[in-house]
């Protein structure tokens, strides 16, 4: 199938801001894929791999700048310019493409599938030559791209479509393309999706094997599912009082991870699904020497601890390892780590997930060393008085953990849900963790990196984000060049030094306290936020909520 026919489907996509409409236009896009589906539910996002899948394609803007300059022959103030004014790379590559002085004398149809497979490879590369090498197959597409096809190719290599279709999207649309469209069978894709959170395998199945198919979707080893989300409750008291079966554990400060293990393979997957087991060797071996599993999926915390002291440290400087992939030995020996284990979603080939938390963790008991290895069973305690939780919880915070989980032992496991079958209970003045949507480029000899953030919570009663302030000072020239590197793929528009962001990247805010503010729309404001660091084990959707950020301010002022 030719590329232009997948444009087509994103023009159509773009000339519309209906929800209703959209799905219509997948729908009808998948019905007519064929061998192409997998394919196209990835495209259709401009996704090309699997959210547990090594995403890097190693190839950062400017190197896709540099690709059109080859191609086209553009200069690149031009192209810049051009970038500038659209905030877009895509579009400025659509402008080269038109303006290009070195035309191709034979040019090749583009096919969907050589498309996929080339942006694909680009991650594959590695050593010398292979930036090279990846600016050449940018290129060689995008000398037999029309315009529109080079503004799609590119937005899909720098990861903004920008064309409104999330996962809820596509699954509205296979429940529509493949069966009725149905509530009942829009709610048999999204639990397909659930524990296999890949749409190429939704989507497949859903086509030729139907509701029943779906049905038998199951959590598979190293295809790793959403972690089940924990509700906030206001206190102890309240925590106790909405479970009906309590069971009570430390909330650590720590890396939330699934650990899959296949006899001699065992890989770990944080919270966001992306596979750190290089970085982590420590825990490969703790898992082959401590845990008495042939096969199983393990869910814990990973917390980092002071060599020398043996107190836990703060996150933001233990996830210094969750994205270090060289000088490992080293990270291991500053950072040494805890596994505090808490949950079993897979043992002996059968899924977990609809067996109650008490069996699960009995099960689990059995397969860890109960001493004090670096494997260990979460601190917890069967409570159902307020005063005996209440005294643990304190012992949570004197040992420099977060709080507490309050967990119902009946409770199946709801993969990405937060559906009441387990509450925390944390400190009421802490961090914020918000979404950057958008940033300014400095001024003076720090013009180049992209400072003054500006913060967004989730209000889920409206579905979008609501600002509530800036983050203008406090950042080292170090914090400013990660920053930078982590935004610029993400402009979306640029209005003279101002960048709108696609909303991805999660930072922790400290601050001095919320005040009432008419400048942001949220109607609320941080005092001197400050710079707490990246959150990279959360996304947007786990940002803090805006009911959050109202309470927080009405209880700031109470005794």
């Amino acid at each position: 199938m030719d590329y232009g026919c997948l444009v087509a489907v994103y023009d159509r996509l773009d000339e519309t801001s209906s929800t209703i409409e959209k799905t219509e236009i997948v729908a009808e896009c998948f019905e007519n894929a064929h061998d192409l589906l997998p394919v196209l539910t990835q495209l259709v996002r401009g996704r090309l791999f699997a959210p547990w899948e090594p995403d890097d394609l190693g190839v950062s803007s400017s190197l896709t700048a540099q690709a059109i300059e080859n191609t086209t022959g553009v200069d690149e103030e031009q192209l810049e310019s051009w970038w500038r004014e659209a905030g877009d790379l895509g579009d400025a590559a659509a402008h080269a493409i038109e303006s290009r002085a070195q035309t191709t004398l034979v040019s090749e149809t583009l096919e969907i599938r050589h498309v996929y497979d080339t942006l694909r490879g680009l991650a594959e590369y590695e050593g010398p030559g292979s930036q090279e090498r990846r600016i050449n197959d940018i290129a060689e597409l995008l000398a037999n791209a029309d315009p529109n096809e080079a503004r799609y190719i590119v937005r899909t290599i720098v990861g903004a479509m920008r064309l409104g279709v999330g996962e809820g999207t596509i699954r509205d649309a296979i429940a529509m393309a493949f069966f009725d469209g149905s509530d009942d069978a829009v709610q048999a894709v999204e639990r397909a999706y659930e524990v296999t959170n890949d749409f190429r395998t939704v989507s497949e199945t859903a086509r030729t094997e139907g509701l029943a198919g779906l049905d038998d979707l199951e959590v598979q080893l190293f295809r790793p599912v959403k972690a089940m989300l924990a509700q906030k409750a206001e206190s102890v008291a309240d925590a106790l009082e909405a479970t009906e079966r309590p069971l009570v554990e430390y909330k650590y400060d720590g890396m939330r991870v699934m650990i899959h293990i296949q006899s001699d393979e065992v890989r770990v997957f944080t919270r966001r699904l992306g596979d750190v087991t290089v970085q982590f060797p420590d825990i490969v071996t703790a898992v082959h020497e401590e845990v008495a599993a042939e096969n199983a999926i393990i869910e814990a915390e990973v917390v980092g601890y002071d060599p020398d002291t043996g107190s836990p440290i703060p996150f933001q400087e233990f996830s210094k390892r969750i994205k270090r992939k060289t000088n490992i030995e080293e990270m291991v020996a500053a950072y040494p780590v805890t596994v505090h284990v808490f949950d079993l979603l897979y043992h002996t080939d059968e899924s977990l997930l609809n067996t109650p938390l008490s069996d699960r963790i009995e099960r689990l008991e059995t397969l860890i060393d109960q001493g004090r290895g670096t494997i260990q069973r979460a601190t917890n305690r069967r409570l159902t008085s307020v005063d005996n939780t209440m005294s643990f919880y304190r012992d949570a915070l004197a040992a420099g953990q977060e709080g507490i989980m309050v967990k119902n032992l009946d409770a199946v496991y709801q993969p990405g849900s937060r559906v009441g079958y387990m509450l925390k209970v944390k400190p009421m003045m802490e961090p914020l963790d918000l979404v950057v949507v958008g940033a300014k480029w400095s001024e003076g000899r720090k013009s180049n990196w992209l400072g003054r953030l500006r913060l967004a919570c989730w209000d889920a009663e409206r579905e979008e984000l609501r600002e509530v302030g800036q983050m203008f000072s406090g950042l080292t020239d170090a914090e400013l060049r990660e920053i930078t590197t982590k935004l610029e793929p993400l402009i979306q528009s640029v209005e003279g030094r101002t960048a709108h962001l696609r909303p991805e990247v999660v930072i922790e805010v400290e601050y001095e306290e919320i005040q009432k503010s008419t400048t942001y729309e949220s109607g609320y404001a941080l005092r001197f936020p400050r710079f707490g660091g990246f959150r990279d084990d959360l996304g947007p959707e786990d940002a803090d909520r805006f009911e959050r950020v109202e309470r927080l301010y009405e209880e700031q002022w109470t005794e």
